[in-house]
């Protein structure tokens, strides 16, 4: 069966309910320095999220912040941590290195850093794609990222997603782009592609089995590892999944289908 889950193992409401809206939140991080597919990276993102395949979530849901201060990030953090949100899934997308002290993330040019541990157990269920080197490397960016054009069908699949997620076990997944002590690819270039760009593309395959309601994390990490490999790149790069111990059938939702609704 896998690890998403067919429509008859789940019942989702449709009724219009009075419920409290669940308090969620995407926090995504860019540091473009040296890098150029970061803004690629950061744009589809956006658009996935917001798309009804990503949960069709609002733009006052989303933070993008692209080389920000140490100062910038580590408020941001304490606000959602403040916050307490249900649900959080935070993107990094930038340089990053494995140290005595754990995977540390470069998030800006001026060479500030944040551990990984400072954007871990920030809400009941997270979810972290963490995208850079794990291994001992000043572009001006301005984001276009498309609107979502939005139909009747949205606030049914929010509400879809939003059960999804509750129905999955408080669980915090990790996902990283590559090992410890391996660099991470950063765009396409021709012959190759980011671990990000992987991953969305796993969804997209994914979603044409019409039987899954939902893409689990777990499950599109696994075809992205799968895709990166094809790439036969001249290096190393096996992507990792750290996550809570689970049932299969209550992992998180990555994406729905939106064909259900």
């Amino acid at each position: 069966m896998g690890d998403g889950i067919r429509s008859s193992a789940l019942f989702i409401h449709h009724s219009n309910s009075n419920s409290t809206e669940m308090q969620k939140r995407i926090l995504m991080i860019g540091n473009t320095d040296d890098l150029s597919g970061v803004p690629i990276d950061i744009s589809d993102y956006y658009k996935f999220f917001t798309s009804p395949t990503g949960g069709s979530w609002h733009d006052g849901e989303i933070d993008i912040l692209i080389n920000p201060t140490q100062h910038e990030l580590l408020e941001t953090i304490a606000d959602i941590q403040e916050a307490d949100y249900d649900y959080l899934i935070t993107v990094f997308s930038g340089h990053g290195e494995e140290t005595s002290d754990g995977t540390v993330l470069t998030i800006n040019g001026e060479g500030e850093t944040i551990l990984l541990h400072n954007l871990t157990e920030l809400a009941e269920r997270q979810l972290l794609i963490i995208d850079c080197c794990r291994s001992h490397q000043r572009i001006p960016v301005d984001i276009d990222v498309e609107a979502a054009t939005l139909s009747l069908s949205h606030d049914s699949i929010r509400q879809a997603y939003e059960e999804l997620i509750q129905f999955a076990t408080p669980q915090e997944v990790i996902l990283f782009a590559c090992n410890d002590r391996e660099v991470s690819v950063d765009t396409r270039e021709g012959w190759t592609c980011s671990y990000s760009q992987c991953l969305l593309d796993a969804i997209e395959e994914a979603l044409t089995n019409q039987r899954l309601l939902f893409v689990s994390v777990g499950r599109a990490h696994a075809k992205a590892v799968s895709l990166i490999r094809q790439e036969h790149l001249p290096f190393a790069q096996n992507p990792t999944i750290r996550q809570s111990p689970c049932s299969v059938h209550r992992r998180l939702p990555l994406a729905v289908n939106a064909a259900f609704f």
